[in-house]
């Protein structure tokens, strides 16, 4: 794998993300918001950093969290999460990362694109506090598999949990579930 080049990565449109004191979590591609939202109401102690580069999603999130004022601790980012971590983000100030449902690309060809086959990899793992943990749910039996063996031998990243979700924590989730689909939940740790 090609060591990453944070030097051909553009910079964020966006100001740094003021983090708070507590638990930060960063979800990369939040979609619509339903996920981010929940887990504020649920963590109203943690802050969450919810970006999306899709504009239409991001529009419809940006709806949403309007339609919430009482939500205070959560960072809505209409960019690329690549670009905003690589320069925004500090060393080790993030205690988790959600990635829910990525584009599987299912093809050989297009291994790179996959999250943890990217050399960004070395991103969000420069930026995860040690003990802080990435939880990426799939429904995809093939992503799942290969996640966790680049998750445990090329990022030494120990599984700590896998679950298979009975709820729909995202609109793909509740999608899937709905079609009988089932659908793998990883939690991962940083030694």
């Amino acid at each position: 794998m090609r060591p990453f080049d944070r030097s051909k990565i553009p910079a964020p449109k966006c100001q740094k993300p003021k983090l708070h004191s507590g638990i930060n979590v960063i979800e990369i591609g939040c979609g619509v918001g339903l996920h981010p939202i929940r887990y504020c109401q649920k963590h109203p102690d943690h802050q969450i950093i919810a970006i999306e580069r899709t504009k239409i999603k991001f529009d419809k999130f940006k709806g949403r969290l309007e339609n919430h004022p009482d939500i205070k601790n959560c960072i809505a980012l209409h960019e690329d999460a690549i670009s905003v971590i690589t320069h925004l983000i500090d060393l080790e100030s993030i205690d988790k990362y959600f990635i829910l449902y990525p584009n599987p690309y299912p093809k050989k060809s297009d291994q790179n694109k996959r999250f943890y086959a990217m050399p960004f990899m070395e991103e969000i793992l420069r930026t995860l506090k040690k003990g802080g943990e990435i939880e990426l749910a799939t429904n995809d039996f093939h992503y799942r598999s290969e996640c966790m063996e680049y998750f445990e031998k090329v990022w030494k990243l120990n599984l700590s949990e896998e679950t298979h979700p009975k709820y729909g924590r995202t609109h793909f989730e509740k999608k899937y579930l709905e079609q009988g689909q089932t659908c793998y939940n990883l939690l991962f740790k940083k030694i």
